[in-house]
């Protein structure tokens, strides 16, 4: 299968650890697989949306020992700070969202729709529902909400790749992770 990638012109630079812990970051995890996962990290603290649950309060280190352990390809977008409300704010709206989700499902919520509505309500980006992650990248660049980009276990040109897929693939893959987890 030929798989297509969609390119996002971003300014990249070298993988620091020590700056994860400042500031707000968009991490996509599997960044080159179909579809890619995406959570947020703020000061050092993880969270995301997955088939099983929401993830939260995942400490840095952790995150970045298992992603150096099974090679993760994954990136750091380190997003331009709020100009009024604090991270802990932002943070605690985020993990609130998630908990309302509840878990990644086939046709109602994925990875990225508690991002996009973090996005929505610090940043004004209007995201459509169906909206993936590539043009939802698009729209943050275009904005001027991305300062740059780290990668871990790949290199970055002056830019992401990221993969193109539909939202029948993504709900497939969705309902075929679901099935393998529930064993349904």
């Amino acid at each position: 299968m030929i798989t297509q990638n969609i390119f996002i012109p971003l300014t990249t630079s070298e993988f620091q650890p020590a700056l994860t812990e400042k500031g707000t970051w968009m991490v996509i995890l599997h960044a080159q697989r179909m579809p890619p996962h995406v959570g947020l990290l703020f000061n050092g603290n993880y969270n995301s949306l997955t088939i099983k649950e929401a993830e939260l309060n995942i400490n840095s280190t952790v995150l970045l020992k298992t992603l150096s352990q099974k090679k993760i390809k994954s990136v750091f977008i380190k997003i331009v700070s709020h100009p009024v409300f604090s991270i802990d704010h932002q943070r605690d709206v985020f993990q609130e969202e998630l908990r309302k989700a509840g878990a990644v499902e086939q046709f109602k919520s994925t990875c990225l729709s508690p991002v996009k509505t973090f996005f929505k309500e610090f940043y004004g980006i209007q995201s459509p529902p169906n909206e993936l992650l590539f043009d939802f990248m698009k729209q943050l660049t275009e904005n001027g909400y991305i300062d740059y980009a780290m990668p871990v276990n790949m290199e970055l040109d002056e830019g992401l790749e990221l993969p193109f897929y539909t939202v029948e693939e993504l709900n497939d893959k969705i309902r075929s992770e679901r099935q393998i987890y529930f064993n349904t």
